[in-house]
């Protein structure tokens, strides 16, 4: 289906359709040479319509649902009870998980004595990033600052935290105290068994903590590692049933072909192929076909840019309210530190166009930064990262605005990470010989 994204212009075919029927009735219908000069200015007057070829339709849909990954690497998981060790195999299955949740909002944040953020739940991971991951083991464990940290990072409708550990030697009645507050849903995966291993360098046995597995099964799930991947297909089938909950279209974007330069190059054809190339009037046509300005405002509106008088650029460009012209005056209103007038332009923007679009909502999130507006910047910001999850630009920006609207939130609205006393072991069986003071797991 061949469609037209600026059908204003298509006005102008009346005229030239009645100066062709016109001369069809006169004597110039015999002048090969009227007929080529009127066949290429009904071309340009086509073009400056941009006839597109609509090929099908996408959807794009809206998950309020994020997913965080504490995947534990600290001493404990060096022990052997599962092969070739804990912390190996938890990584070959993360791994795994991440490549299955292309289609999700997934962070990482690994952990030992301290959490560290590997992925943001906005940004898109690719198989690149899963492959070159990598991850040495030791230090001892702290569960719940791993846990206060996704949930800082969380900040979906559903949030989900998988963790992917042993489930350490440490109190967890905190850790259950928080993730009953927060409304986190939780995925243990057990990363240890029953019966346990020796802690390399101690005699000490780790065996999987069954306190985890209890806060578990109260807030979410306990999953059972497997040699198959049968472990991985249920925590999909966990996170698929609470994501399609949250599920709703954000955007409908149709596939379509710019059907402007095959007209360009069919004139070009026509030109060469006649003696109008030779003519000054038929080589300003061609010119003109290229370039088109739509009217004499839009150029006087580029100079202005260009020499950096914005306001006078921005007034030039509202002369024609085509999508394109309007967003360039809402970016010379935004260049001029005129925010209001550069968003009550951009928010009367409506264009199909995917990369218009992006720019549009872009600048708008530009605005509203300028004038300390970060709740509404993040709004627009986590739209453009949903549409486009790999442009940089927009990446950096919404960590930016993410971060600035956390930090500016009440401390009371905020969790807090919290260090705990160890306690003595549940879980480990020390032998005669102490340990030490320092607790290695």
């Amino acid at each position: 289906m061949i469609d037209f994204m600026e059908k204003g212009f298509l006005w102008l075919l009346v005229p030239v359709i009645l100066l062709g029927i016109y001369a069809y009735r006169s004597k110039v219908k015999n002048r090969f040479e009227f007929w080529i000069a009127y066949i290429v200015v009904f071309l340009i007057i086509i073009s400056l319509g941009k006839p597109v070829l609509k090929t099908g339709e996408k959807t794009i849909y809206k998950k309020d649902t994020e997913i965080v990954i504490l995947l534990d690497h600290s001493l404990s998981m060096e022990v052997s009870d599962l092969k070739p060790t804990r912390l190996i195999f938890a990584l070959r299955k993360v791994k795994k998980l991440l490549k299955k949740l292309e289609d999700e909002k997934v962070g990482l944040i690994i952990f030992a004595e301290k959490p560290e953020i590997i992925f943001y739940p906005f940004e898109k991971i690719t198989e690149a990033d899963i492959e070159n991951l990598t991850i040495k083991g030791g230090g001892p464990t702290d569960i719940l600052s791993a846990f206060s940290v996704a949930n800082s990072v969380l900040t979906a409708k559903e949030r989900i935290v998988v963790l992917v550990s042993d489930g350490s030697d440490e109190d967890l009645s905190k850790v259950k105290d928080l993730i009953k507050q927060s409304g986190i849903n939780v995925v243990f995966y057990g990363v240890a068994t029953e019966k346990g291993g020796k802690v390399p360098g101690y005699n000490a046995l780790s065996r999987l903590n069954m306190e985890m597995v209890k806060i578990a099964q109260s807030n979410g799930i306990y999953v059972k590692p497997s040699q198959t991947d049968e472990d991985i297909s249920k925590i999909l089938s966990y996170i698929k049933n609470i994501s399609d909950k949250t599920k709703t279209v954000l955007l409908k974007m149709h596939y379509q072909t710019d059907l402007s330069p095959f007209i360009a190059l069919f004139s070009l054809g026509l030109i060469t192929a006649g003696f109008l190339m030779r003519r000054f009037g038929s080589v300003f046509i061609f010119l003109l076909f290229l370039a088109y300005p739509s009217y004499s405002g839009e150029i006087k509106g580029y100079f202005y840019y260009a020499v950096g008088k914005y306001k006078e650029a921005a007034s030039e460009f509202l002369q024609e309210k085509d999508p394109e012209n309007m967003y360039n005056a809402g970016l010379s209103y935004y260049k001029a530190g005129m925010y209001l007038n550069a968003l009550s332009v951009l928010k009367k923007v409506k264009t199909d166009d995917p990369d218009l679009k992006k720019k549009v909502l872009y600048t708008q999130s530009l605005c509203y930064l300028a004038q300390k507006k970060y709740k509404k910047a993040e709004k627009l910001l986590s739209q453009l990262i949903e549409l486009y999850p790999t442009e940089e630009r927009i990446r950096k920006l919404y960590r930016f605005v993410n971060m600035v609207y956390n930090l500016r939130q009440k401390p009371e609205e905020k969790k807090t990470i919290v260090k705990i006393k160890e306690k003595k072991s549940k879980h480990f069986k020390t032998a005669p010989m102490e340990i030490g003071e320092k607790n290695p797991w």
